[in-house]
């Protein structure tokens, strides 16, 4: 095994923000009862053999021994013979999310000479390990027991992390583990924009940053990913200023800022924390920094400052002074607030799904499957057959969903879809056949998602039903306007006709239940210029007018961009970005449906976006906060057919999943081809042109959008730490020839007695809704848990569970 790349040490937290400032978001209300303990599997070498961890060295080299111990009675012995192989013996790997910042402890003694190092790895979905986040730290020189610690910041494409103990290539020696754990501190509630300097869209100068003075993008060095930001200060007359955008914070907040950095040579840079009121304005005192200091190699540099009463968003600046001069890299610069708040164990009764791994701690001996949707169409229209609902119109020619399907509690279904001319409106008695209203547009503008008000009172004449969030035309002011209806069909401008929230040109509103909030999430481009990276922002409403401040939260990473640039081979400036995307309601979580923009080709980088040509397909991505996204599986949700079908070309989701008995229905839209693709550029610079836009109908069996499938000889899949308020768990499950088990775990892992697998009665056959059941009884302990949840399957698949 080669020698693995070492990072050092992470002793510093990474943590991630948000971005501009109309009214800050207030914090996300979650119970206190917290476990932030991950579990390693045999953490102690307590069972037989090595159970649940895996070496590669010679028969012999990884060992269990009585004494010396650490705790209880076994540790593990490594021994190291030879000065020109490693050996490694790695845990079982954990579920993890991005931003979740990862520690891992071990105690170890050095038996002789010198040998032994303790590694934290992230891995992709596909197996490969993100060499660039991996973390490590060497033991001390010494005798008897000692303490080993490593850090780091789960990356955005990572959906695992390992526990490595090492004995490097030239490590001759022998070295004893003991007592591993592995902890997870909270995820973050604010992101910097491009804040790791990854995105494309301006190079060679940082996507999100505004630049004075020569600092730009470098490949080499980095501390994390593919490129770094390098500030050249040649002159004593001259400052060098990288700003990032914005972070909407709240009066109070203490915020620690933390950027990882490099001399290159002189002494030239600072790191500034700036806080804002809501006019951008700031003063002196609402700012603190720091300098660099004389050094080697990647260090840490952070400030920390508590927010002034009336501040309501943060900027970051790298700053070289006007009388300084020198060279440094800068990476990875990121938000820790001391109202992050850990993994929240309690658990509703709604379902859980696997599309996201904000519940799941780990799994083996499982694959995880994304489920596409079934087309559903009106076999009376052209391509009904492939899941047309709504083709060409007479005056609606490109009808499409980027817009929203409610259903009333009498069965009419309705929707709202976009159009050239504006909103369209059209009803359904099935979903499936749908009737247009008249011969023309219910409003002049498109739709940026229509939600029913909670509070609407037909008895009230002035009270509102429906409210719709529109961008006007692109090319005006780009922000984004609410309207509302009695009846859906006639609208009124809402706020005196004013926009209520900063945009571009794609908003998807919807309303969540649980916070009792309207929710926004908005496509922005921040200052307009230069143009960033479609990124996908949020906000919330009480009222539909009155807004928090958008709040950036999810965006490309390095995968995507790796995939677009894969399947497109020649074409250098391929990327992927985030067009638009609901934050839908589902169960226990919120779902996403971003739409990926796989950009081919950028004929002007620096101009208007809308000339960006390539296609965009739909993925499924689930968040516990509609903050931090988790997309361990990114399978598109719409078959491909090929170049002739309907939806190859462009796809755009609507706002909303509908559940009709045990099937759930999603709409989007599609043109036949790439965006801004004309005739004249294919084959140039595009494969097909625009073409017309239909809307279309996906079907799956209720919460069957994710499957974990169990490999050959079974597996089993185990669950964070969960409170529930339930007493019966459910599971939707298909086993096919095999079973699934449903064991009960407390909070150390530890089965619990009369709930173990054994005791559990197995569950065979397709079915959408069992409950588990132990010996004699269906309901968990009266002490409530915290549980571990521990689902044993031998075969098919486990899409969801519930406990009620």
């Amino acid at each position: 095994m080669p020698d693995l790349f070492k990072r050092g040490l992470l002793a510093t937290s990474l943590l991630a923000g948000g971005l501009i400032a109309v009214q800050s978001a207030p914090p996300v209300a979650l119970a206190a009862d917290w476990s932030t303990a991950r579990l390693i599997a045999n953490p102690g070498f307590e069972e037989p053999g090595l159970a649940a961890w895996a070496s590669d060295g010679p028969a012999g080299a990884a060992s269990l021994v009585t004494t010396p111990v650490h705790s209880g009675g076994q540790a593990l012995k490594v021994t190291d013979s030879s000065a020109t192989d490693g050996i490694s013996v790695r845990a079982r790997s954990v579920a993890v999310v991005p931003g979740e910042m990862l520690t891992a402890r071990a105690w170890a003694q050095r038996v002789d000479q010198n040998s032994g190092t303790l590694y934290l790895e992230y891995w992709r979905a596909d197996g490969s390990r993100i060499d660039d986040a991996t973390t490590s730290q060497d033991l001390a020189a010494g005798t008897g027991w000692q303490a080993v610690t490593v850090s780091g910041i789960t990356p955005s494409d990572a959906v695992t992390a390992t526990v490595l103990l090492y004995s490097k290539q030239g490590g001759v020696g022998s070295t004893v583990w003991d007592d591993i754990t592995l902890d997870s501190a909270p995820l973050p509630i604010h992101k910097v924009p491009n804040g790791d300097f990854e995105a494309l869209r301006e190079t060679p100068k940082p996507t999100s940053w505004a630049v004075t003075g020569a600092a730009k993008l470098v490949s080499s060095p980095v501390h994390t990913g593919n490129r770094a930001l390098r500030t050249d200060d040649n002159s004593d007359d001259d400052a060098v200023t990288a700003l990032s955008k914005a972070v909407p914070i709240s009066g109070g907040e203490t915020l620690t800022v933390t950027v990882q950095t490099r001399i290159v040579d002189g002494l030239a840079g600072s790191l500034y924390l700036e806080y804002r009121r809501a006019d951008g304005s700031t003063e002196e005192s609402y700012k603190t920094h720091k300098d660099l200091t004389a050094g080697s190699g990647w260090r840490p540099l952070a400030v920390a400052k508590k927010a002034p009463a009336d501040a309501t968003s943060a900027t970051i600046r790298i700053y070289s002074a006007i009388e300084a001069t020198g060279s440094t890299v800068w990476d990875d610069v990121a938000i820790k607030s001391d109202r992050d708040t850990p993994y929240a164990t309690p658990v509703g009764t709604g379902s859980v799904l696997f599309v996201g791994d904000h519940r799941v701690e780990s799994y083996t001996g499982m694959t995880r499957q994304g489920i596409k949707g079934t087309p559903k169409g009106d076999p009376a229209l052209p391509d009904g057959d492939n899941g047309v609902v709504l083709g060409r119109g007479t005056w609606d020619a490109n009808p499409r969903v980027s817009g929203t399907v409610l259903r009333d509690p009498d069965g009419t279904w309705k929707m709202w879809y976009a159009a050239a001319p504006g909103t369209g409106y059209a009803t359904s008695t099935d979903g499936v056949k749908w009737t247009r209203y008249g011969t023309k547009q219910v409003f002049d503008y498109g739709p940026g998602g229509v939600v029913e008000n909670p509070k609407f009172n037909p008895a009230v004449p002035s009270s509102l039903r429906y409210y719709m969030l529109y961008p006007k035309a692109v090319g005006t002011d780009g922000d984004y306007y609410a309207a509302g209806s009695r009846d859906g069909i006639t609208w009124q401008t809402l706020n005196s006709g004013a926009s209520v929230l900063p945009g571009y040109d794609v908003a998807n509103a919807t309303y969540d239940p649980v916070s009792n909030r309207y929710v926004a999430m908005t496509k922005n481009y921040p200052d307009k210029a230069p143009y960033g990276p479609r990124t996908i922002w949020l906000s919330y409403s009480t009222d539909f007018v009155h807004w928090t401040s958008p709040r950036y939260v999810l965006g490309t990473d390095v995968l995507d961009n790796e995939k677009v640039a894969a399947a497109n081979p020649g074409r250098p400036d391929a990327v992927s970005e985030i067009y638009g995307m609901p934050g839908i309601r589902y169960g226990e979580q919120y779902l996403g449906v971003p739409w990926m923009f796989d950009i081919t080709q950028v004929p002007a980088p620096n101009g208007n976006p809308g000339v960006d040509i390539g296609r965009a397909h739909l993925e499924l991505v689930a968040s516990q906060d509609l903050v931090n996204w988790s997309r361990p599986v990114r399978d598109s949700l719409v078959t491909d057919r090929g170049i002739d079908s309907w939806d190859w070309g462009f796809q755009m989701g609507g706002t909303s999943l509908v559940t009709t008995g045990d099937e759930v229905r999603f709409y989007y839209g599609s043109f036949a081809g790439e965006h801004s693709c004309s005739a004249a550029q294919v084959p140039s610079l595009c494969r097909k042109d625009n073409g017309n836009s239909k809307v279309g109908l996906l079907t799956w069996k209720r919460d069957r959008f994710v499957a974990f499938h169990a490999a050959p000889g079974g597996g089993s899949v185990t669950t964070r730490t969960l409170t529930p308020t339930g007493k019966q768990v459910t599971v939707n499950a298909n086993p096919g020839s095999g079973e699934l088990r449903v064991e009960l775990l407390d909070a150390n892992g530890v089965p619990v007695p009369g709930y173990q697998a054994a005791d559990a009665t197995p569950i065979t056959g397709d079915t959408l809704g069992t409950t588990a059941r132990w010996a004699t009884t269906t309901t968990l302990p009266a002490t409530g848990g915290p549980f571990r949840l521990k689902f044993h399957l031998t075969a098919g698949d486990l899409y969801s569970y519930s406990i009620s």
